[in-house]
């Protein structure tokens, strides 16, 4: 492949480009016309533009195709443009404000890598399909001229033209027999049962994973993440197939809801649901002695007043910092601190609200350091609290008073 021939095919491939149709549009019609210009199923082209906003460009490359592809012109049998749901409209400039956030506030690398991304796979399926879909009519059939009469007598009966079962009149003297019956047409084809297919090989995929992470003992919560993914690609290799097949759109719901719960999964990972027991942990020491190292819970809440606890130096002369520690699984953890004590604060949540005061932070992978937080009075005294939290989802939240 020489530099000419790619300059050839990006000149093709922008005086190619396909009009945005005015039906079977769900926003514009970006996808619609990539679909019919290149002959796909145009929910491979939406799914397509899914899975880019999940990597911060895909309202961003949708804006670009509404703007760069011409609508399609109307003419008198085009049907009438569909009016657009309120709730997309809103939920597409929602997702365009997001992702043109990502664009400006995130990592320059987080976004050239996926744009050369996109740009190489249009780029070879106009390669591989750029004849397809190019709305080209076949040719008229040839006119039959009839035969013209003779000065002898003409063997046409009562018929000017031959019927369709004899279009070159070579039989002229049987134009006025009956037509014969037309052949019976054939039965549509059958489409491959790519759904039931694609989630048996889903269901056997998961479950030859799961009995070889058993018996190699990594069959644990935090590794569910590597099976969720295992059968989230074979359904993603059906939906490809499928596509291709033109059938297999049932495998959509089901690929949506292990997508999200895969997310959720790895947004909040199941190595922090650790604890020990559920329900509600309600604690209010007042004395360091009183005071745990631990409170944990696996799912439910945690509400720990320190409020009264007694932070002074003691006799001894002992400044060590108190320490203590807060885990939950799932749930809502509330930690009350005196208004002066020196808190030290490290907060960790995978996914939810984590917040100390007017500060806050939101998951997934929320985190929260203070150090030194002098209290009120702004002036040290007493021995310094040490607190840690760490949760994998929930709200979290650390006040004073």
């Amino acid at each position: 492949m020489t530099r000419t021939d790619v300059q050839d095919t990006l000149r093709e491939m922008w005086e190619t480009r396909p009009a945005r149709p005015r039906s079977d549009r769900q926003v514009a019609g970006v996808a619609a016309g990539i679909a019919r210009r290149y002959d796909l199923d145009p929910v491979l082209v939406r799914v397509g533009f899914v899975v880019a906003a999940f990597s911060g460009i895909g309202a961003a490359l949708y804006i670009a195709g509404w703007i760069l592809l011409p609508d399609e012109p109307a003419g008198s049998a085009a049907p009438a443009r569909t009016r657009l749901s309120k709730f997309l409209v809103v939920g597409f400039a929602i997702a365009a404000a997001i992702t043109v956030g990502s664009l400006f506030g995130g990592n320059g690398s987080d976004v050239v890598l996926p744009l050369l991304v996109v740009a190489g796979l249009l780029y070879l399926l106009h390669r591989s399909r750029g004849k397809l879909g190019t709305g080209a009519t076949a040719s008229e059939a040839p006119t039959v001229a009839t035969p013209a009469t003779a000065g002898g007598p003409s063997l046409v009966k009562d018929q000017a033209s031959p019927p369709a079962w004899d279009p070159l009149g070579a039989a002229p003297f049987a134009w006025d027999l009956p037509e014969p019956s037309p052949a019976p047409a054939p039965p549509p084809p059958r489409r491959l049962p790519v759904t039931s297919v694609t989630l048996g090989l889903a269901l056997i995929a998961g479950s030859a994973t799961a009995v070889i992470m058993l018996l190699a003992g990594v069959l644990t919560p935090a590794n569910l993440g590597v099976l969720l993914g295992v059968v989230l690609s074979v359904l993603g290799a059906g939906l490809v197939v499928g596509a291709f097949l033109r059938t297999g759109r049932g495998l959509i719901p089901f690929a949506l809801v292990l997508a999200a719960l895969t997310w959720a999964v790895v947004a909040a990972p199941l190595d922090r649901w650790r604890g020990d027991g559920w329900g509600e942990l309600s604690a209010a020491p007042t004395t360091v002695a009183a005071l745990q190292p631990s409170y944990q819970r696996t799912a439910g809440e945690i509400d720990l007043d320190l409020r009264n606890l007694d932070l002074s130096v003691p006799p001894d002369g002992n400044t060590s910092p108190v320490r203590t520690r807060v885990e939950l699984g799932a749930g809502d953890v509330l930690v009350q601190v005196p208004h002066t004590a020196d808190l030290t604060l490290t907060g960790r949540l995978g996914l939810g609200d984590l917040s100390f005061g007017p500060r806050s932070e939101e998951g997934p992978d929320a985190h929260l350091q203070v150090i030194d937080d002098l209290g009120s009075d702004g002036v040290r005294n007493g021995r310094p609290l040490v607190l840690e939290i760490e949760a994998g989802a929930g709200d979290v939240e650390v006040r004073r008073g």
